[in-house]
């Protein structure tokens, strides 16, 4: 640093005053909630580390083979049905191990094998490509993106994160390889790749990079070709990919509404119960529920949203707290409640009967402030997570809900069902309805204006699909 300028002293000055705060701030209070939460994870270990390395902790020494998690000693005893008279809920983790198939999901393959550490994101690079996503892109999921970028460069260089790694195309390929061959799909490792690219398109027309540094500027350049090239080798295996996935769905045929359904069925027993020591009065704001219970009433709910009410995923993941506590009645059937979402890519809506109304308020009251850990305290530590509407057992906004469904699926042993599926079952339903009534449906379904025209020549929005949907599932109102 002796030769550096002032400028960039004071950079590397306020970098490590950043990391030392936000170090002070998350590396030395835990909640108790949160280490319970920890120890209850099939992968203790894997967790752990994770949990510490998100708060800025450096962890070395990480085996190359990860160790085993430890699973608990179940007794051997059959399993039987609950009796129709029970109210107890099941009391089985949703993520509890499973001894015949340990170490074979697709998230436990990539942390085995190291793929996802990586940089902290409060580098100075990493920091300001963020901003450049969330401020001047407007993009909402910057933060899966910088973190695609921090995998990346950690595996290029583990000790430091910089943008030599543009003189490195071998080891580059050999990355997007070996993601392809710990099972991501062709379309993801695209994704990577988009981000990197992103990142460097940043780098070099968005900073003073082109003066500081010319010469790397220009490799920063020709490693976009480069990865232009990678691009347009897999273009072909990703439609190739897709048009399988297209085969495969067609060969599912359509669901019928009760298949489509038929987790809330098999899990509205285990459910109600929940709710039932919630509206008793039975716990003091939930810190009674095992956490079994806290995860039900969460993936019940998204289910309702994704599954009944045939919602895309990032409904459930964008719906806020204040969209909530805005719902209002339906004009044409007072006895429902109508819920607006518009941080999606179209704006969604879907009805809720009176009685769902009071599950989701349960919820809301008395479940998500536990799933918060009691709610930060400190007003900088405050983020987008405290609006979500829905919140994960980590204290985290829902990332994935599709995740999520398909857990619920497990627990109950039940054929998955995804929103893909849920949706193409009730746009099938519409063949006998007339346009504007199968304008209306598209409008509930938040189809944009392309895919309407393209699948039923549709525009407006209307809730009566909503009744059109209960009639066809045989709901009474």
């Amino acid at each position: 640093m002796r030769t550096s300028s002032e400028a960039d002293i004071l950079a590397v000055v306020e970098s490590a005053k950043r990391a030392v705060s936000n170090l002070m701030r998350t590396g030395r209070v835990w909640e108790y909630s949160l280490l319970s939460r920890i120890m209850q994870s099939p992968d203790t270990i894997g967790r752990m580390i994770e949990e510490l390395e998100s708060r800025g902790n450096a962890v070395v020494g990480i085996p190359t083979e990860a160790p085993t998690a430890a699973v608990p000693a179940v007794p051997d005893v059959p399993v039987e049905a609950p009796a129709e008279s029970s109210s107890e809920s099941s009391g089985e983790l949703y993520q509890c191990p499973d001894t015949t198939k340990q170490g074979t999901s697709l998230r436990e393959r990539m942390a085995s094998l190291g793929y996802y550490k990586k940089h902290s994101l409060d580098h100075d690079l990493l920091v300001s490509f963020a901003k450049f996503l969330q401020f001047d892109m407007s993009n909402e999921n910057f933060k899966q993106e910088v973190e695609n970028v921090a995998r990346f460069l950690y595996f290029m260089d583990p000790q430091q994160a910089s943008l030599l790694f543009v003189r490195q195309h071998e080891k580059s390929r050999e990355y997007f390889l070996k993601l392809s061959e710990a099972g991501l799909s062709k379309q993801t490792v695209q994704n990577y790749i988009k981000s990197v690219k992103r990142f460097l398109k940043f780098h070099t027309g968005s900073t003073d990079l082109c003066f500081t540094d010319r010469v790397l500027h220009e490799d920063c350049k020709n490693y976009i070709s480069f990865l232009d090239n990678i691009q347009m080798a897999t273009s072909k295996q990703v439609s190739k990919e897709t048009t399988r996935k297209r085969f495969d769905t067609f060969q599912e045929g359509v669901l019928s509404s009760t298949q489509v359904t038929a987790v809330l069925a098999a899990a509205k027993k285990d459910f109600l119960a929940v709710i039932g020591k919630l509206h008793a009065g039975e716990c003091s704001p939930g810190h009674q529920l095992t956490l079994t219970e806290l995860q039900l009433v969460l993936y019940y709910l998204e289910a309702i949203v994704i599954l009944e009410h045939a919602q895309w995923p990032g409904v459930v993941e964008h719906m806020t707290v204040t969209e909530w506590i805005s719902r209002r009645r339906d004009d044409t059937r007072p006895g429902f409640v109508v819920v607006a979402v518009k941080e999606h890519k179209t704006a969604a809506t879907f009805v809720l009967t009176q009685e769902q109304e009071m599950w989701f308020d349960l919820y809301f009251s008395e479940v998500r402030p536990v799933m918060l850990g009691k709610k930060r305290k400190r007003v900088e530590d405050d983020d987008e997570t405290d609006e979500r509407f829905f919140i994960s057992s980590t204290d985290k906004a829902i990332y994935n809900a599709s995740n999520d469904l398909e857990r619920l699926h497990k627990k109950y042993q039940v054929p998955k069902v995804t929103s893909q599926m849920a949706r193409r079952a009730y746009e099938t339903a519409t063949k006998e309805l007339s346009d504007v009534q199968k304008t209306k449906v598209a409008g509930y379904l938040t189809h944009s204006t392309a895919t309407a025209e393209k699948h039923y020549r549709m525009k407006e929005i209307g809730s009566a699909v909503d009744a059109f949907l209960r009639n066809l599932r045989g709901d009474s109102e």
